[in-house]
C-alpha cells in the first residue's frame, strides 16, 4: 500500500503526523489547496523519505512547474523548522516533482510503540465503521458432494474480508446459502436407492459428505455407461456439427432412465412425499456433519445458514408484484423478463434477464431475488457481500441491475466480492472423485508435509506438540498462499512451496513471530524504557511498518482486498528479519538492549494482530 488518505490515514501516531504534515503543506502552498485535500503517500523505500507529496495539482495555480514548487516548498519548511521546532518534521527535500518528507525518529518511534503498548491486541483496528451492519455470504456449498479446493479458497477469503470489515468497528454477520435441493441432489439419493443397499457413514467408515459424494460420482458413471449404449444404438453416434451434437445430447437426457428416474424423484420431493423428504433429510444430515468437521479444522463459522429448500419459491409473489407494476415483461413464450437492455442505466451492456420459466418454475434468480430481500429486512444491512467465483460476475450484474429495477433502494448495498480460480500442479494430489481436490485431502497432506518439515529441524518434538504444530502451519500455507495475491487473480497453489519457512508463505510469517518470541522469552526480565533509543535505518524502518499498519488494514478492509495486508505482513516480516541480522538484540549495551526489545515486542503484537485478521495462528516455536 502506497496511497494515504484522511480517511485511512489512521492509528494515533499515524493520524497525528499526517494530519500535522498536510497543515504544514497547506499553509506552505499559499492557500492553494486546503489541508483535506493534501493526499500524503508512503514514499518509495529507495528514497529512505517517510513520505511523498506530489506537487503536480500546485501547477496551475502556482504557474510554476511541479518541481520547482518542490523546491520553494522545500525551502519554505526548511526555514520554518530552523525557527521553530517541528514536533513531526525532521526535514523536507524535493526530488523532481515530488516533495520527500521525513519525520522525527525519536518522537515517531516513542509515540508508536507507546501505542502499540496501550492498544496491544486491537492495534491496528478503528470504529471508522462503528455502527454499520455488514453480511459476509461465502462457501455456500451443494449438499451432493464434500468441500473442495474452490471452496477453500472462497471461505479464507470471506473470512479474512469479514475480520478486515469487523475490524473497522462493523458489526458482521456470517452466513452462508446451502444448495440442499434439485438435480443434482435427486441424482444422489437415486444413486444411493439403487446402490446403498441402506450402507451408511458409520457402516462404511466414510465421512458423510464423502460418503454422499461418492453416490453422486457412481450416479455420473452410470450415465456415462448409459450414454455410450444410447449412442452405439444412433445412426451417427458422433455428429461433427456441434448443433446436432447438442440436441443429441438433449434427446439423451430426455430419454435416459436414469434421468427420468432423478426428475421424478425431484417432483416427488416438491410434492413433498414423505417418503423421499425422509432420504433427503438423511442424507443432508450425513453431508451437514461431514462439512461441520471440515470447517471446523480450517476454522470456519457461520452465524446463520440459508437454506435453498427454505426460500427457493418466495421470490416468485416479488416477480408477480412487478408484472403487475410494469417493471417485468411476459415473453411471447411465456417467461417473466427483468428488461434490463431497456435500462441502460442500471448498467452497461446487460441483456434482459429471465426470471421465472414459462411452465411457472424458478430459476436461481427468483431464488436470490428472495434471499437478498430476507437478508436485508432481517438484518437491516448496509451491506451484502457475495463471496463468489469470477465465473458469476455477470451474473452478479444482472442480480444487482434487477434489484435496482425492483426499487429496492438497499441494492446498491450488495457487493460481489469476486475471486479466480484455484489450480494445483499435476500429480501433486489425488483426489477421491478424480477431478476436484478434495478439502480434506487438502488440508490432511499439508500437515503431512508440514510434520516432515518439523522433524527435519526438531526431532525430539513430542507427538502431541508435532501434530498441533503441523496442524497449524499447514493451514497457515494453504491460507497465506490463497490471499496473499489479489482476490480476482487465478492461482496456481503448489502445497510443498507453500511449505517453505522462507519466502513470501504463511510459515516464514509464523517463524518470524516465533523467533520474536524466542527472543522475548531468553531476554528474561527487562523493563521498556520511558524513551527507546533507536536511532538506526533497520531500527526505523521496523518502526515504519508499525506506524502505518493501522493504514494498510484499513486500506485493506475498504478495498475488501486482504492481499494488501498479507503483503504488508511478509514485507514487514522481512525487515524485521534484516534487523535482527544486522543489530545485535540481547547482547547489545544498555540502553540499546531494552530499547530493541521494546521494538520487539511491539513488532510481534502487531504481527501477531494483522495475521490474526487473515485467520494466520501466531505460534511460538516452530
Amino acid at each position: 500500500m502506497r496511497a494515504l488518505t484522511p480517511e485511512t490515514a489512521i492509528g494515533p501516531a499515524l493520524a497525528d503526523a499526517y494530519h500535522h504534515l498536510a497543515n504544514r503543506l497547506a499553509a506552505a502552498s499559499r492557500a492553494a489547496v486546503e489541508a483535506p485535500d493534501i493526499l500524503l503517500t508512503l514514499a518509495p523505500e529507495h528514497t529512505g523519505a517517510d513520505f511523498a507529496f506530489a506537487c503536480f495539482p500546485l501547477a496551475k495555480a502556482w504557474r510554476r512547474s511541479p518541481a520547482q514548487i518542490a523546491g520553494e516548498i522545500a525551502e519554505a519548511l526548511h526555514a520554518e523548522t530552523e525557527q521553530e521546532d517541528d514536533p513531526w518534521l525532521a526535514r523536507a527535500e524535493a526530488a523532481g516533482p515530488y516533495l520527500n518528507l521525513y519525520l522525527r525518529r525519536d518522537l515517531t518511534t516513542n509515540t508508536v510503540l507507546k501505542d502499540v503498548g496501550r492498544l496491544r491486541e486491537t492495534y491496528g483496528h478503528s470504529k471508522r465503521q462503528d455502527g454499520r451492519r455488514v453480511m459476509m455470504e461465502y462457501v455456500s456449498p451443494n449438499t451432493n458432494k464434500p468441500l473442495h479446493l474452490g471452496h477453500i479458497r472462497n471461505a479464507v477469503l470471506g473470512r479474512a474480508v469479514a475480520n478486515l470489515v469487523a475490524s473497522q468497528g462493523a458489526e458482521v454477520f456470517r452466513t452462508d446459502i446451502i444448495n440442499d435441493r434439485g438435480i443434482h441432489i435427486a441424482k444422489s439419493m437415486v444413486a444411493y436407492l439403487r446402490w446403498g443397499a441402506e450402507s451408511t457413514p458409520e457402516t462404511s467408515g466414510t465421512k458423510g459428505d464423502h460418503f454422499v459424494g461418492e453416490y453422486y460420482v457412481r450416479f455420473d458413471q452410470a450415465l456415462r455407461d448409459e450414454r455410450e449404449s444410447w449412442l452405439a444404438q444412433q445412426d451417427d453416434p458422433d455428429p461433427v456439427d456441434e448443433r446436432v451434437k447438442k440436441k443429441q445430447e438433449e434427446r439423451f437426457l430426455a430419454e435416459s432412465e436414469l434421468m427420468s428416474a432423478a426428475r421424478d424423484l425431484l417432483q416427488r420431493w416438491e410434492a413433498e412425499d414423505e417418503d423421499v423428504r425422509a432420504l433427503w433429510r438423511r442424507m443432508n444430515r450425513w453431508v451437514y456433519d461431514g462439512f461441520d468437521t471440515t470447517y471446523s479444522r480450517l476454522g470456519i463459522e457461520f452465524d446463520r445458514h440459508y437454506y435453498e429448500s427454505d426460500i427457493y419459491r418466495g421470490g416468485k409473489a416479488v416477480i408477480r408484484d412487478a408484472v403487475a407494476r410494469g417493471l417485468f415483461e411476459t415473453a411471447d413464450n411465456g417467461a417473466i423478463v427483468a428488461p434490463l437492455s431497456k435500462h441502460p442505466e442500471l448498467g452497461k451492456n446487460l441483456q434482459d434477464k429471465v426470471v421465472q420459466r414459462a411452465d411457472g418454475t424458478g430459476l436461481y434468480i427468483t431464488q436470490d431475488i428472495n434471499l437478498a430481500t430476507i437478508k436485508f429486512r432481517d438484518f437491516d444491512l448496509d451491506r451484502s457481500i457475495y463471496c463468489i467465483g469470477s465465473e458469476q460476475n455477470y451474473y452478479m450484474q444482472q442480480l444487482v441491475a434487477t434489484l435496482r429495477l425492483l426499487g429496492f433502494e438497499w441494492a446498491d448495498g450488495v457487493f460481489h466480492l469476486s475471486y479466480g480460480m484455484v489450480y494445483l500442479p499435476e500429480g501433486k494430489m489425488k483426489s477421491r472423485e478424480g477431478t476436484v481436490v478434495d478439502a480434506d485431502d487438502l488440508m490432511a497432506e499439508l500437515a503431512d508435509l508440514a510434520k516432515a518439515e518439523i522433524l527435519e529441524r526438531s526431532p525430539e518434538i513430542s507427538p502431541e506438540d508435532l501434530a498441533n504444530r503441523a496442524e497449524a502451519i499447514g493451514l497457515a500455507a494453504i491460507v497465506f498462499n490463497f490471499l496473499l495475491v489479489g482476490r480476482e487473480t487465478d492461482i496456481q497453489f503448489d502445497p510443498k512451496a507453500s511449505l517453505a519457512f522462507e519466502g513470501k508463505t504463511g510459515p516464514y510469517l509464523q517463524y518470524t513471530y516465533a523467533r520474536m518470541s524466542s527472543l522475548l522469552r531468553k531476554a528474561g526480565d527487562w523493563r521498556q524504557p520511558s524513551e527507546t533509543r533507536l536511532t538506526e535505518d533497520a531500527e526505523w524502518r521496523v518502526v515504519g511498518d508499525l506506524l502505518v499498519l493501522p493504514a494498510v488494514v484499513a486500506d485493506a478492509a475498504d478495498s475488501h482486498d486482504p492481499s494488501r495486508l498479507a503483503a504488508h505482513l511478509h514485507d514487514a516480516a522481512q525487515r524485521f528479519n534484516v534487523f535482527w541480522h544486522e543489530l545485535p538484540v540481547l547482547h547489545a549495551d544498555e540502553p540499546h538492549r531494552s530499547s530493541r526489545l521494546a521494538l520487539v515486542q511491539a513488532a510481534r503484537t502487531a504481527l501477531g494482530n494483522g495475521m490474526r485478521l487473515l485467520a494466520l495462528e501466531p505460534i511460538e516455536e516452530m
